[in-house]
């Protein structure tokens, strides 16, 4: 099986030269500001790392749900979805994420049951369960 990678990063993190921790985050065509909380010694100006990571879930968790709805033609007219990390430096690599999806709409109980079969089918959530493997290269000047 061939890899291929991207011509483009998925993602960029630049440190914002300003002393603290904040870093100026690139994922496809948007920049955000990432930080960790004060009482952790950054200014809380942006997510953290975990929040980013819950982000990811909650944001694909719904795409992956509206794109099935819309390829059966299900009615839905609103969609939320939480995620909750729980980190224990302790027991890494055992993060938990818990996600609740709240879905409003004409749907009937089979519907929605189905929903919640392919929420576990997220790439996201798939990536998280099954683990990932990263690789490091050391990069030029």
């Amino acid at each position: 099986m061939t890899e291929t990678l991207a011509t483009r990063p998925f993602a960029t993190a630049d440190d914002s030269g300003h002393g603290g921790l904040q870093t100026f985050v690139t994922a496809g065509p948007s920049t955000i500001v990432a930080d960790i909380s004060v009482a952790q010694g950054g200014l809380d100006l942006g997510p953290d790392p975990h929040e980013l990571v819950a982000a990811g879930l909650a944001a694909c968790t719904s795409m992956t749900l509206r794109l099935y709805a819309n390829q059966k033609g299900w009615d839905i007219s609103a969609m939320h979805v939480e995620v909750f990390s729980h980190f224990d430096a302790d027991q890494i690599p055992h993060e938990r994420f818990e996600r609740t999806i709240t879905i409003e709409g004409n749907l009937n109980e089979e519907q929605r049951e189905r929903l919640f079969e392919i929420a576990e089918k997220c790439p996201i959530h798939k990536l998280l369960t099954a683990g990932a493997r990263v690789v490091t290269t050391v990069g030029g000047d």
